[in-house]
């Protein structure tokens, strides 16, 4: 198959590592051949940050702090508003990069910059709004108490590849406007957004050492978690590298924000507006290629309707193109490289073999596609609660339905897994919702297919979904610790 682009033509920058401002082309972890996951061709060398890198930006982010920490709050806001605009300014240069670096279709990952722009305004106009308070002394006439609101120091991000972008929005814009600086270890899967990024942050004015750029894999993120001048850890990705950083920051007692996996489930009751609710459960799942941790992957449907509306969404499914990126019409690109193609075609045929349910739709390497990491969108039907495809994070386009007959049974098998991230409802009976709201373990509850994940309300997880809370006030006070301040009259 022939890929045409339809979109803008740019080019990806010649990524590098970042420190206190300084583009270094060359790094002693080497180098990794950046791939297009829709083609397979050659993109760029990308040089990989080790410790001596990282050292380095931990150094340049900790010589900034005192000057970034006393900059005056609304200076740092309207240094965030300008970073804000120059990216919305690069909406198209960034939707092309999306595209050719993730495989995103670029008609999703354009809508990206916007939502960058919303969460790094929200989290600036609140710089100059944190206030301490005064604590109440009556009992002792003799001591004046108030409390300050003070940054944490040096922050060590770990980001994933799945929206890159998105991933800094969540991140950056509240750890600066609280008075910290960063220091960012994107994997080298996803080298280039935050490249560009950081140039744009150069452009606003943010000062030299306070956002960091240093590219790598393990080697880069054991060095920068072990950096004793590192206070604080904010780590997005996979539960076995969470579990691994949290061992080895324990002893040094360092704190983390963990935003992990999950196995959300959907639950669609017969009263649910089933335009609405199809369009959502056919849809959501499949966005990023399935590669998001909070989409609803596990659709639990009432028996009294679900031969309907799964017949309903299977047509959905089979209605969205999947193809090129660049081309506008495309719905569904390939997976991040691969490696993750092989990893979940390997997933589908044991679940296919271990007779974890029925195998509905797609399941295969389309042929029509063989150049790319493409995965058809996959339906299983029947699926066992307790199976390895209805408990275990696929990351990919795989959708498990699970029949329920009651309320009680479908919290139950929604209760099920060691996640606790995201959880979704399908239905009109208000009552029935607020009671499913409070009985659900989950950090976050979708009703008919609202918007998640927004820029002024909390995001994250429970269980093995995580620890802490990304966006809205909540998201901003992860990246600030209380001073109390107590004197004595003399």
């Amino acid at each position: 198959m022939n890929i045409r682009a339809t979109a803008p033509q740019f080019s990806l920058p010649q990524a590098g590592l970042i420190v206190g401002g300084q583009v270094l082309r060359q790094a002693s972890g080497g180098t990794h051949v950046h791939v297009n996951p829709a083609d397979g061709e050659r993109q760029a060398e990308v040089p990989i940050a080790g410790a001596k890198e990282v050292t380095a930006a931990v150094d340049a982010a900790a010589k900034a702090l005192l000057g970034w920490r006393s900059t005056p709050a609304a200076t740092r806001r309207d240094l965030l508003f300008r970073l804000s605009d120059l990216v919305l300014r690069e909406t198209e240069r960034f939707a092309w990069i999306g595209a050719k670096e993730v495989g995103t279709p670029i008609k999703s990952v354009r809508a990206i910059p916007g939502k960058f722009a919303a969460w790094t305004k929200y989290a600036a106009g609140w710089a100059d709004k944190l206030e301490g308070r005064v604590v109440s002394t009556w009992q002792d006439d003799n001591v004046f108490d108030y409390t300050i609101c003070e940054p944490f120091g040096v922050i060590g991000m770990i980001v994933t590849w799945n929206g890159p972008l998105m991933g800094l929005a969540m991140k950056v814009g509240p750890a600066l406007a609280a008075g910290n600086t960063v220091v960012i270890k994107p994997p080298e899967f996803t080298p280039f957004t935050a490249f560009l990024l950081l140039q744009l942050a150069e452009e606003a004015g943010i000062p030299e050492g306070v956002l960091n750029l240093v590219t790598g894999g393990a080697e880069a993120g054991e060095a920068l978690v072990l950096d004793e001048r590192v206070a604080k850890v904010a780590f997005t990705g996979g539960t076995h590298t969470a579990a691994r950083i949290a061992a080895a920051i324990a002893p040094q007692a360092k704190p983390a924000l963990y935003e992990l996996g999950g196995k959300s489930a959907n639950l669609v009751f017969a009263d649910a507006d089933m335009e609405v609710a199809v369009r959502h459960s056919a849809r959501q799942p499949l966005f990023l290629s399935g590669q998001g941790c909070v989409l609803p992957t596990r659709l639990l449907v009432e028996e009294s309707i679900a031969k309907v509306f799964l017949d309903k969404v299977i047509a959905e499914v089979s209605s969205l193109k999947m193809g090129d990126p660049m081309d506008e019409a495309t719905d569904l690109g390939p997976v991040v490289h691969f490696g993750a193609q092989s990893r979940l075609l390997s997933t589908i045929a044991k679940a296919k073999a271990d007779g974890d349910g029925e195998l509905l739709l797609g399941g295969r390497r389309p042929e029509a596609l063989s150049a790319g990491a493409f995965v058809e969108a996959t339906v299983f039907g029947g699926v066992k609660p307790q199976s390895s495809l209805a408990q275990n994070e696929c990351f990919g386009p795989v959708i498990s339905v699970i029949p329920f007959r009651t309320e009680d049974e479908a919290v139950e098998i929604a209760n099920s897994t060691k996640f606790g991230l995201g959880a979704y409802i399908h239905s009109t009976d208000m009552p029935r919702t607020l009671r499913l709201v409070h009985r659900l373990h989950s950090g976050n509850v979708i009703v008919n297919g609202a918007a998640t994940a927004r820029e002024n309300a909390p995001f994250g997880g429970l269980g093995l979904s995580g620890y802490g809370r990304e966006g809205g006030r909540d998201g901003l006070q992860e990246y600030i610790r209380t001073k109390n301040v107590a004197i004595a009259r003399i």
